[in-house]
């Protein structure tokens, strides 16, 4: 049958975790402030995700809940996505991400039918994964001034126009635009990065000149196939 949740709940960690055959839409109550792993693994279930205004927590909240559609959401309360929406690859539309969220990591891992842009909230720390295979997301990426991981964030979203981005407080950016083949505009690396591993690997039509910041330690293949470069390594 389909979930149920009561007004005067608040606390739906876990509540439906792994029950696989689980049909209908997913519910919360008015009154809920966590749904940390609330329908993660629930494969059949049905419609539109839902987070109420009072949710703070939705890590994991619909890991794995392959046959959701409709867009996914964020309330205004939200402060961490921890992979949210993890291989959801049946919804649709825009990303969402409320300005109080901190952790961005995973959340929309493996939708590969999110369109229009990425976000990012002010208070982001962390987006490793965060859109990775989203193949179908236009137009620029984004990075937080707070940001802190963006290793793998948008690996293979290939429709990515623009310029890429790195905040200014970004250390880890192994394969952050790897496979982005249609990004333009220069590379960038902010002086705090010390991983640019794979960083841009086949991002063949970034135009400009390579750049390392002061404190990189590994670049291993970070400009594989960037055909487009010049200047002076």
């Amino acid at each position: 049958g389909s979930p149920v949740c009561e007004d005067k709940v608040t606390n739906m960690a876990g509540t439906y975790s792994n029950c696989i055959n689980l049909t209908g839409s997913p519910i919360c109550g008015p009154n809920v402030t966590d749904m940390e792993s609330t329908y993660s693994e629930c494969h059949n279930l049905t419609g539109s995700p839902v987070c109420e205004d009072k949710v703070t927590n939705m890590a994991f909240t619909y890991t794995n809940c392959f046959n959701l559609t409709g867009q996914p959401i964020c309330g205004p309360n939200v402060t961490t996505m921890y992979w949210a929406y993890s291989n959801c690859y049946k919804l649709t539309g825009n990303p969402a991400c409320g300005n109080n969220v901190a952790s961005l990591e995973g959340a929309y891992y493996n939708c590969y039918n999110l369109t229009g842009n990425p976000v990012c909230g002010s208070n982001v720390t962390s987006m490793y994964e965060t859109y990775y295979n989203c193949s179908k997301l236009t137009g620029d990426p984004v990075c937080g001034p707070n940001v802190t991981d963006m290793a793998s964030a948008y690996e293979n979203c290939s429709k990515l126009t623009g310029s890429p981005v790195c905040g200014p407080n970004v250390i880890y950016m192994g394969a952050a635009y790897k496979n982005c083949s249609d990004l333009t505009g220069s590379p960038v690396c902010g002086d705090n990065v010390t991983d640019m591993s794979n960083a841009y690997y086949n991002c063949r039509n970034l135009t400009g000149s390579p750049v390392c910041g002061p404190n990189v330690t590994d670049m291993s293949e970070t400009y594989y196939n960037c055909r487009s470069l010049t200047g002076s390594p």
